[in-house]
């Protein structure tokens, strides 16, 4: 028989025992932090373009040109109401794994991938991260490295710049070292949603991402950001490696090719931002830039008479942008863009085919202004935004992929927002 001291002092040892269990077990269990918006949005185009999800993810105004009494055919308005963008995330933490702390993101939206199934879940974001104290390395999907971390445009619309400011959420493994107040990356990446054009008539559901698994070389980035207490300054450089076809047919006889085309981009921004003002300013240079949601291609430099293989040569195009922004509560925003096509590296040969994203612009500019109303976790946002685009018509010039002449084109879009955030 146990007496009375001994049954307490075995009571206590049995509750201590089960408080360290089930502490043990809390602190092995992750850690789930959900947070979103629901977001309404209303707008107004008065040129129809090149878009997605609805026209509410629009790029430029597109030329498809005139009717019989000389009016543009896509001179049209149109008008939508949509909660599509509605959006829902998650991090996860736990306890740490090999010295790190590790962190998981989940996030989703409505958003489709295409324009043909706008309302579907798409995946956003879906990666683990493992934090040292001076190095990270991040497995998964998420933001392009030249999306530019915290350093995007603040605008109302879902394109949130494009297609001046790249936007791409790519599969990859990034790695982050620390100096000080810079962080040197690198990355390498493959594609899912945002993906290089090529010449596959393939008709399934892998078709888009062909160019790049078919090239087996993932796209490379290094990149270097320097966070100070109100600049951000960055740069990055890019190499992508894509297979635009995997067979050619010359003499009524089907053959193999393995030929690649091989690109380049280079980055640079800076970022000044105070709790009322900020001012972003960004450049890039680059080759075959579709698969970031931008102005880009590619055409053929020579074509093999036994075979038909293709060579390529890329098109040049020079982009910049600055966005500024003062308020808090009550909010004003300018967003101004220009886009310029230089070209192609080599001559083109006649009669064969270009891939990419619009290569027959010119030039294009943006420029847009906004209002928003933000308190708590509530924001409205109005903004005005004029793109104009200069197609090429006439003749194409085969030694620089130009036009001797272009039509500019302009739509006018009024978007209305409202946003509950959690």
């Amino acid at each position: 028989m146990f007496t009375l001291k001994e049954k307490i002092a075995t009571l206590l040892l049995v509750s201590l025992f089960a408080g360290l269990t089930l502490n043990a077990q809390d602190e092995q269990k992750p850690k789930v932090d959900l947070y979103g918006f629901l977001r309404n949005e209303f707008y107004y185009d008065t040129y129809k373009g090149v878009d997605a999800a609805m026209d509410q993810f629009y790029l430029v105004p597109l030329y498809v040109g005139k009717d019989a009494n000389g009016a543009h055919i896509n001179q049209q308005g149109s008008a939508h109401l949509t909660a599509i963008a509605t959006r829902v995330g998650a991090n996860i933490t736990g306890s740490n794994i090999l010295g790190a702390k590790p962190m998981g993101n989940i996030e989703i939206d409505f958003a489709g991938v295409t324009s043909v199934d706008p309302v579907l879940i798409r995946i956003r974001k879906a990666y683990l991260k493992l934090s040292w104290e001076k190095s990270a390395i991040l497995v998964g999907q998420n933001w392009h490295p030249f999306w530019g971390g915290a350093c995007f445009p603040s605008v109302a619309g879902l394109n949130t710049g494009a297609p001046f400011q790249p936007f791409n959420r790519s599969p990859q493994v990034n790695f982050d070292y620390k100096l000080g107040k810079t962080t040197l990356s690198a990355t390498a990446l493959y594609e899912n949603q945002y993906v290089s054009k090529g010449f596959y008539t393939t008709t399934n559901s892998n078709n888009a991402t062909l160019p790049k698994r078919n090239a087996g070389i993932p796209e490379l980035v290094l990149s270097a950001t320097y966070q100070g207490e109100n600049i951000t300054l960055g740069a990055a450089g890019q190499h992508n490696t894509i297979q635009p076809i995997d067979k050619t047919t010359a003499n009524d006889k089907t053959y193999i090719t393995n030929e690649v085309n091989n690109s380049m981009a280079a980055m640079v921004y800076g970022q000044y931002k105070t709790k009322k003002f900020k001012l972003l300013v960004k450049s890039i240079y680059g080759q075959n830039l579709a698969n970031l949601t931008m102005l880009g291609g590619y055409g053929v430099k020579s074509v093999d008479g036994n075979t038909g293989a293709y060579t390529y040569t890329n098109y040049n195009h020079i982009m910049t942008y600055t966005n500024a922004v003062y308020g808090q509560t009550h909010q004003l925003g300018l967003f101004a863009g220009m886009t310029k096509n230089l070209g192609t590296s080599d001559a083109l040969v006649e009669n064969t085919p270009t891939a990419g994203l619009l290569t027959n612009i010119q030039n294009l500019y943006r420029l847009s202004v906004h209002y928003a109303y933000n308190v708590k976790n509530f924001r409205f946002v109005a903004e005005y935004e004029n793109t104009t685009a200069a197609y090429g018509t006439g003749t194409m010039n085969t030694s620089d992929g130009l036009y001797t002449s272009s039509e500019s084109v302009t739509n006018n879009r009024l978007i209305f927002v409202v946003m509950y955030m959690f």
